[in-house]
């Protein structure tokens, strides 16, 4: 590298201006004002100058010719890198500062590779820094998956005006929850604008205006946390605390720099919720009540005999296949085995959670069966966008909905309206063709855990600014609530 060599030089002014108008389109894509650009009543794009401006850089073409120059630029950025040799020698020379070492400099022990300048030094800097964004804008145009983590800002249009930032980490291998996906943005609009009535709407300048009890509220699969963030952002903070759960450990981790970064880790609670153990309780206490109802019935000891092998069988059958994507399905006379499609839960090993004093203690599919969840520890309102997206999930959800939903009306007190007053289920998912079977199997298990959907709404949203669906919002209650 020339001594002579200045920062201007490392890219032409004009390549500059074309990187920063390519970084700032990726910026617009995954903006909230992207993804809340209107929509007509048919899911079509209302037009106005800043779309206009965004499709001109997004048809095929521009964006294979994009990508070629990016991929340019990355080739001239490396040849005009500084020298091995000289990042090598500022290692050596920044870790003996890092330590607290004499530089050989300093010591007066010649190198063969000199100091760098001042000059020099910001070169390597400007430099790296260039090959970032370049490597950034590449990432990106390769799709979120590929993409590297991002940090956004929601807002919403509430009086006084509120905000959560929400980081979205990097995709790695097989994990889930790398991303706020559109429907649960959608549904924290609907928390910040009093659409959830469980949730009463609480600002520092109102007060409750009912006799109701402040809600307990668990979200399920929480990803990167924007619902159960909102919810805990506009309830009452003398109410108990908004538990976030998830059932993977980068999930949680996730889920805990998020409270951290919105100071909301006195109003929320971070838990591991693992579905599958909620099912294998809840299978073992049907088979423990079938043996018991054999036992005291005075059956003889060849049907005692029958029974015990049976459970004992379909226990190991649980054990071996615990797991692989095979449920145990109990029916009113009989057992029966069905495969369904694996999930990612398949690559992760069931992990109870062990916290005190938690609604969750008593999920571990070893507790005992009688071990049932008291009524004042069950939940007023469970919130889950997006989490029904494979068979697997349709029978795992319903349970743990029905496991931990308040069984009794949150109030007697009829002067308040019925629908403020019964525990509900609110779910947002996006409707896809593809995915209509796993759709009709979560109605099956609801239906089949006594709960129904006592309020449906469809809008149009945005999956990060580019996929469109029409999203379906449900509240579900209990049966026995829906005429109280």
């Amino acid at each position: 590298m020339p001594a002579s060599t200045t920062i201007p030089m490392i890219l032409p002014a004009a390549s500059l201006q074309r990187l920063k108008e390519l970084e700032d389109r990726i910026v617009y894509k995954y903006s909230q004002d992207r993804i809340d650009q209107g929509l007509d009543q048919d899911g079509n794009e209302i037009e106005d100058p800043m779309l206009e401006q965004f499709r001109a850089g997004e048809d095929d073409q521009t964006y294979n010719i994009n990508m070629q120059w990016l991929l340019k630029l990355l080739v001239k950025l490396e040849e005009c890198a500084p020298s091995e040799e000289d990042e090598e020698g500022q290692a050596e020379i920044n870790n003996d500062n890092e330590r607290g070492r004499p530089t050989k400099t300093e010591t007066g022990i010649k190198s063969n590779n000199k100091q760098e300048t001042e000059q020099e030094a910001e070169y390597r800097l400007q430099h790296h820094l260039l090959t970032e964004r370049v490597s950034s804008c590449l990432t990106h145009f390769c799709g979120r998956a590929a993409s590297g983590a991002m940090t956004r800002t929601w807002s919403y249009n509430t009086n006084p005006p509120q905000s959560l930032q929400i980081h979205d980490p990097s995709f790695i291998g097989g994990d889930v929850g790398f991303k706020t996906f559109g429907s649960a943005y959608l549904l924290s609009k609907h928390i910040a604008h009093g659409d959830i009535p469980q949730l009463e709407p609480w600002t520092a300048t109102t007060s409750s205006t009912s006799s109701l009890p402040l809600p307990k509220i668990l979200e399920l699969g929480s990803g990167t946390g924007l619902v159960g963030f909102a919810a805990a952002l506009f309830s009452n903070p003398r109410g108990p605390k908004v538990i976030l759960s998830d059932y993977h450990p980068n999930v949680i981790s996730t889920l805990r720099y998020n409270s951290t970064l919105n100071h909301l880790d006195g109003r929320c609670e971070i838990q591991l919720l693992d579905w599958r153990n909620v099912l294998q309780k809840r299978k073992r206490c049907c088979l423990d009540s079938w043996q018991c109802n054999h036992n005291n019935n005075g059956d003889d000891d060849n049907t005692k005999k029958e029974g015990k092998e049976e459970d004992r069988g379909e226990k190991e059958s649980e054990k071996a296949n615990n797991g692989s994507g095979r449920q145990v399905i109990k029916g009113e006379n009989a057992t029966k085995l069905t495969q369904h499609r694996s999930t990612e839960y398949d690559n992760v090993v069931p992990n109870p959670l062990v916290t005190t004093g938690c609604v969750f203690t008593n999920t571990d599919s070893t507790a005992s069966a009688t071990n049932e969840i008291p009524e004042k520890d069950r939940m007023d309102l469970i919130l889950g966008a997006e989490v029904v997206y494979d068979h697997g999930h349709a029978e795992l959800v319903a349970h743990v909905v029905d496991e931990y939903l308040k069984r009794n009306l949150i109030s007697k007190d009829k002067t308040i309206p019925l629908s403020r007053r019964r525990p509900a289920f609110h779910i947002m998912f996006p409707i896809r063709k593809t995915h209509a079977d796993v759709i009709a199997d979560f109605d099956f298990w609801m239906d089949k855990m006594g709960l129904v959907d006592c309020r449906q709404a469809k809008q149009w949203g945005r999956e990060d600014g580019e996929t469109v669906f029409l999203y379906h919002w449900r509240e579900y209650v209990r049966k026995e609530h829906l005429g109280c």
